[in-house]
């Protein structure tokens, strides 16, 4: 992001609206790149704010014929989405390690009791445990505060 010219807040904040619509451009054209490898057609409807409004349908002739290009591009377009949502919060000030961990520990407490779905998505059950994610953001903004008062003294 350095070598992007891009900022790096030293806290967690919102990025500029600019800079939100550009960094959701580039992961809809990654996520694009993972269907069209993948032969499918990858349809949004977002009207009213609802993102899980998908239509995902295979391409009559799929874009990429040959099996090994076809895994190569899903490769590359995935991992480039890795980097484009370490780059969100990267762009939002934010220390990843610790929210990583929670929510991991959090998506780790739908299999307690949960189900899967018909499409393969598992659901949460009554023990699933939101990730407590305000607090850390909160740590990292003290954190940042005192970095600043220290300054300050210096």
């Amino acid at each position: 992001m350095v070598n992007a010219e891009q900022q790096i807040p030293d806290r967690p904040t919102l990025p500029s609206m600019q800079v939100r619509i550009g960094r959701l451009k580039w992961i809809a054209e990654e996520l694009c790149e993972l269907a069209n490898a993948w032969g499918v057609n990858l349809q949004v409807d977002n009207d009213h704010g609802a993102c899980d409004h998908f239509v995902a349908t295979p391409f009559e002739k799929p874009l990429i014929s040959d099996e090994e290009t076809a895994i190569t591009e899903a490769y590359d377009a995935s991992l480039d989405l890795i980097v484009f949502a370490v780059g969100n919060g990267v762009a939002s000030g934010c220390q990843l390690q610790d929210g990583w961990d929670e929510v991991h520990r959090s998506n780790m407490s739908k299999f307690i009791d949960g189900h899967k779905r018909e499409d393969g998505k598992w659901i949460k059950g009554p023990s699933y445990s939101p990730a407590a994610l305000a607090p850390i953001i909160r740590r990292q903004i003290e954190a940042a505060e005192s970095r600043d008062k220290q300054l300050l003294l210096e």
